[in-house]
């Protein structure tokens, strides 16, 4: 790839190692003066589930195949830690303002968030708020050259661009790891359609690479992802097993429309059972294939070398991102009707992927019978995994059953 700027071409990688480009950027520190929040609450269906309720929704959960048992039993683990060990660490969120990412929540439990997303004023604007609010501590991305009074001013000012300014905004990133004091999560939540997709993946895998040659005895540092549903991924057996059970439930007019997953077993690797899912759509396009497995392909290396990584599997969600598609916020809507699939709004796939998150911080770097079964751990799947028919076969009946008669839930 190539990088371009004030009519000078040069390679990706050149830029990013080298100049900013002109550009400096600084970094504003706005401190919460809230109290710090301890417990993880889930909203879910009209509830704040949490202690016992949140446990037996977790249970559900699994019984009704939305996800794994290892993904309901680190919810659990994640939220009966609680939010307490967040504070004095350093959270690195690329994509700050994502739906699914976990700044609001790193912040109302006291953690030091340093926010990096493009310059839009309002979503800003909800930032420095929620920050004031909070006990935690936003570190806002301002131009060097710029003196600021209040926070309207750092609202207008603040972003980094990971695109148009990838030299400048990867050289301050990786500052304000090097300034951090104590444990250090670097998580990436992007998303971009088309080409650009490809394109600021390439610019954060950059910063992900460089940002683990920055891991000391004293300021670890550890990697997370929301690895996509909709992507080619190893399954384990028991999902393989009740998709043909599940097959055997299905009524007459579900089997009009679907059509039976295949799910090709792989003899070289060492684990018994291991399928392959085979969640890539051509609705899709190449541009998101190749973005997932960059990003997969990375938490894959990360792990080989011995870092703490979370990369688990994310649901079908209702994020704005989805839903300015009315045929996909249909398409949402009607997969209820074909069990045990569900979507799931943002906020209710927030605090379960940040308990998860937790509980991965907490754990010991699991061994695996393979890199790839990095993806398969504590996987959020919303019952793709154990659906009977492959995705791609139910978009006409599951659009029409949204558009019509919604349902959210089973």
């Amino acid at each position: 790839m190539d990088f371009e700027a004030g009519g000078n071409c040069t390679s990706l990688m050149s830029a990013l190692a080298g100049a900013t480009g002109g550009l400096k950027i600084k970094a504003l520190r706005i401190q919460g003066t809230g109290q710090p929040l301890t417990e993880l609450a889930v909203p879910y269906c009209g509830k704040s589930l949490v202690g016992e309720e949140l446990a037996k929704q977790c249970d559900q959960w699994s019984s009704q195949g939305v996800m794994e048992t290892d993904c309901a039993n680190a919810i659990r683990a994640g939220a009966e830690s609680g939010l307490a060990d967040l504070q004095g660490r350093t959270f690195v969120v690329l994509g700050a303002g994502s739906e699914l990412g976990p700044s609001p929540w790193l912040l109302r439990a006291g953690a030091t968030v340093v926010a990096v997303g493009t310059r839009k004023p309002s979503r800003w604007a909800e930032m420095i708020k929620l920050s004031r609010e909070s006990a935690g501590t936003l570190i806002v991305p301002v131009p060097a050259d710029q003196s600021l009074e209040g926070d309207d001013d750092i609202a207008q000012a603040a972003g980094a661009d990971l695109l148009n300014d990838a030299p400048a905004a990867a050289a301050w990133v990786l500052g304000c790891i090097e300034d951090a004091k104590g444990p250090v999560t670097l998580g990436t939540y992007l998303y971009m359609d088309g080409e650009a997709n490809v394109r600021i993946t390439a610019v954060s895998d950059y910063i992900v690479d460089q940002a683990s040659k920055l891991h000391r005895q004293d300021r670890p540092v550890s990697f997370a992802w929301l690895a996509s549903c909709s992507t080619a991924l190893i399954i384990p057996e028991a999902a393989t097993l009740a998709q043909k059970s599940n097959m055997q439930l299905v009524s007459w007019w579900q089997r009009s429309f679907g059509q039976p997953q295949q799910c090709e077993p792989i003899a070289e690797v060492p684990a018994a059972g291991t399928r392959i899912y085979k969640g890539l759509e051509v609705l899709q396009g190449p541009n998101y294939a190749l973005a997932q497995s960059m990003r997969q392909w990375r938490a894959m290396l990360l792990h080989g070398d011995g870092f703490v990584v979370s990369s688990p599997v994310t649901p079908m969600c209702r994020t704005a991102s989805v839903c300015h598609n009315a045929t996909m916020a249909a398409v949402l809507d009607g997969v209820a009707y074909l069990p045990p699939l569900e979507a799931y709004e943002p906020e209710t796939c927030r605090a379960v992927m940040l308990a998860i998150l937790i509980s991965d911080l907490k754990e010991t770097i699991p061994q695996l019978p393979s890199p790839a079964h990095l993806l398969e751990r504590k996987a959020f799947h919303s019952g793709l995994w154990r659906c009977p028919f492959q995705m791609s076969s139910l978009g006409t009946s599951t659009y029409l059953l949204g558009k019509i008669v919604p349902k959210k839930s089973p």
